[in-house]
């Protein structure tokens, strides 16, 4: 049965999805809505109608039936889960994970939602509107539930991080050489091992930079 909750178990596992999970309770607990199935068998959350799923030996066809009778407007959880749901009907990416330690000798320029969204802003990068990134960018990093490193003009990087792992939730290059600059600032910040949702074309990237494939993921979009 799925149950709806004021409080989540804890989760400590480096997974994306937790990470998303566990991020949300502790920025959004009074506003997000959260739920259980059974004991623990999938946790849930939904935030600005944007759904994640924990899956840890969940009942599908509960689950799938829950989730048509919410209606969310996403669903973001590992690719298993997905196919179990929706089949093929969903947008495949992909977990890296590394336990690195980055560092990074170049201090992060101070810069305001504006011109970090900028920054942000490029191809194969999917952003909401400025209005809604500016409002939850800076909730976040006034809670300490955010980090960024930018360097104005040539790159940023946004992380969020439960404690356990940090995930990259954005990053951008507008120069040859950037990218890795802004994933080593961003990264050395965090002393946890540090998880990245890219699509394919960037996985060499990221094993370029001391990441490893660690599983698949994926989104599912309600049809306009």
């Amino acid at each position: 049965m799925i149950s709806l909750v004021s409080d989540i178990p804890k989760i400590t596992l480096p997974l994306a999805e937790v990470v998303k999970i566990n991020c949300t309770y502790n920025s959004y607990k009074d506003i997000a809505m959260f739920w259980v199935q059974n004991q623990n068998n999938a946790i849930i959350s939904m935030l600005d109608g944007n759904m994640t799923v924990y899956n840890n030996g969940a009942d599908i066809e509960e689950l799938r039936q829950f989730i048509n009778v919410i209606l969310p407007l996403s669903v973001f959880s590992d690719a298993d889960t997905l196919t179990a749901l929706f089949i093929n009907d969903f947008h495949r990416v992909y977990v890296m994970k590394s336990e690195h330690r980055f560092e990074c000798d170049l201090q992060s320029h101070n810069l305001n939602s504006s011109e970090i969204y900028k920054l942000l802003d490029v191809d194969g990068l999917e952003l909401p509107p400025y209005e809604h990134f500016a409002v939850d960018f800076c909730y976040r990093l006034n809670h300490g539930q955010l980090k960024y490193f930018a360097l104005r003009t040539k790159c940023a990087a946004v992380a969020i991080s439960d404690g356990q792992a940090a995930l990259l939730n954005g990053i951008a290059s507008h120069q040859k050489g950037m990218g890795r600059v802004a994933l080593c600032g961003i990264l050395s910040q965090y002393d946890t091992p540090y998880l990245a949702v890219c699509e394919e074309k960037v996985i060499p990237f990221y094993l370029k930079n001391n990441f490893s494939r660690y599983y698949d993921a994926g989104y599912w979009r309600k049809n306009p």
